[in-house]
């Protein structure tokens, strides 16, 4: 009997072990797991598999949870936001804020971020070590969000400590779903006040943008846009975070690999954002429910059983990813991977913004600290999780390389 992946059993050890568990899975799957306090769960483990799911929205219900743990109804329409919906309530709410986080968009602020990107990479210590995921990957992508929905300045520090309340995870303490903090409703609060003053004084921001009626469709109500704040600033701020705490930890142990961006940086930039989240999958499952009886892979599954779609071992199916426990930017099918989603209804909404945020501060510190290093990480105990509790950093001083055209 293989180890369940909702314990603690199967997390506690090494990132490698933890690749080779579910490529053990993969040999059998799907597979029915014990859950701690719970019927139980199907693991989805293999890339098709994965996909086949993601696309039939209508068999696998996300409204019924998107955590192993069961969650009452009026949590996750408290916290759950739009990743709880299915259509016609899902496409309908993402209509109304998809807007916000197209290309277009999100590039219109890029230079915004790329200074805060170098604002921040100049604060970093030249002399000892620090923990990069505290100074450095923590810091950015709250900050973006804030800048993107047009939160005021004095607003900020408030933010940032909730959040980090909310998103708060440990080496130490396992957990399979996350847990409903207080500072949620702290955060619910303050968008619901915050939503309510842009709706009766709006202005030119996106705030008042998602909350002014559109000439004609559904509006989105000050409740709803609270339930998507708590989801922006929790989901995304977390899972960004990690992607830029993987990304330093990857290439610093991977010299080859880093030598590549230091030399040709707009070359292999986009591809090295895949590989980042290929290898890492900084949100290692996500899960549905099944609406009737149906099947996955050949196995029977009934109607109401959970099906939980493991992301992490996906991406390192060696079906698809030739070698896949090995770290190359030069993968040439990096792009298929499924840490944003399968391309499907729920694909992540940020997925724009996150590769803005990555690009801009793996620019700045690679310029300026090309030889940068990282010690051994201490990983996330979790299996909603899969990131760098904390990662020792430093720096050379007076170690910037030129990043202009012929080295870009």
């Amino acid at each position: 009997m293989s180890i369940s992946p909702a314990t603690q059993a199967f997390w506690d050890t090494s990132f490698d072990q933890r690749l080779n568990r579910f490529r053990q899975l993969r040999q059998n799957s799907p597979q029915f797991h014990e859950e701690p306090h719970g019927p139980g769960f199907w693991s989805i483990v293999r890339y098709d598999h994965v996909v086949d799911v993601s696309h039939n929205p209508e068999i696998f219900s996300s409204a019924r949870g998107f955590t192993i743990a069961d969650f009452p109804a009026e949590a996750l329409a408290f916290a759950g936001s739009m990743i709880a919906m299915d259509n016609p309530k899902h496409r309908q709410f993402r209509g109304i804020v998809q807007g916000a986080f197209t290309h277009r968009s999100v590039q219109q602020i890029a230079g915004t971020v790329q200074r805060y990107a170098q604002a921040l990479v100049k604060t970093i210590p030249s002399h000892g070590e620090f923990d990069f995921v505290e100074a450095v990957a923590g810091k950015l992508p709250l900050v973006v969000i804030c800048e993107l929905l047009g939160i005021p300045l004095e607003d900020r520090d408030l933010i940032q400590r909730l959040a980090d309340q909310v998103v708060g995870h440990s080496n130490e303490l396992f957990t399979n779903s996350p847990g409903m903090s207080p500072s949620v409703v702290d955060i619910y609060s303050y968008a619901v006040q915050l939503g309510s003053e842009r709706k009766s004084d709006p202005s030119d921001d996106v705030i008042s943008r998602l909350l002014t009626p559109p000439a004609k469709g559904p509006e989105l109500t000050v409740d709803e846009f609270a339930s998507f704040l708590v989801l922006l600033i929790t989901a995304g701020y977390d899972t960004t975070r990690q992607t830029l705490a993987w990304a330093v930890h990857l290439l610093t142990s991977h010299p080859a690999q880093l030598k590549l961006l230091v030399d040709d940086f707009d070359g292999h930039i986009d591809a090295a954002i895949e590989e980042i989240v290929r290898w890492a999958s900084p949100v290692p499952y996500m899960r549905r429910t099944a609406t009737a009886d149906t099947s996955v892979g050949g196995q029977a599954i009934s109607a109401g059983e959970k099906v939980v779609m493991w992301y992490l071992s996906a991406n390192h199916d060696e079906s698809v990813f030739a070698d896949p426990s090995t770290f190359d930017i030069t993968r040439p099918n990096s792009s298929k991977q499924l840490g944003f989603g399968a391309r499907d209804p729920h694909h992540c909404l940020g997925v724009n913004l996150a590769r803005l945020e990555v690009r801009a501060l793996l620019r700045e510190l690679i310029r300026l600290h090309p030889h940068m290093r990282s010690g051994k990480p201490d990983l996330v105990l979790s299996a909603f999780i899969s990131g760098i509790h904390r990662l020792p950093f430093s720096v050379r001083v007076n170690d910037v390389v030129d990043l202009a055209p012929g080295r870009r």
